[in-house]
């Protein structure tokens, strides 16, 4: 036996037993209020679950947009320092080159 053959059998079609249909019937006509009740809160959980996924995506966008802001503010400051730290050195630089031109 190959595993082919053994799929084709297992999953051949099979009539229903007879009498099948007139029991699925019964039990939806003896079942079928729990079932809407079912369908319902199923609805409610969907909704839930959509707003819930929403609300996630709202806040998850703006805690990006709060880090984004905080990356570039310390980016800023960085680039100020280092300003400030070049321009001293500028100063000093100048500060030499004319010690250096008043002793001559």
């Amino acid at each position: 036996m190959s595993l082919e053959e053994d799929l084709r059998r297992a999953l051949r079609r099979e009539s229903p037993a007879p009498g099948f249909a007139a029991r699925v019937l019964e039990r939806i006509e003896r079942d079928g209020e729990p079932a809407t009740q079912v369908r319902q809160h199923s609805g409610r959980t969907w909704r839930a679950v959509a707003a819930s996924l929403t609300l996630t995506a709202l806040l998850g966008g703006w805690a990006f947009t709060v880090h984004q802001r905080r990356e570039g503010e310390r980016a800023r400051e960085q680039v100020l320092l280092a300003m400030r730290i070049a321009g001293e050195k500028v100063r000093y630089a100048q500060q030499e080159v004319r010690t250096i031109g008043s002793t001559d």
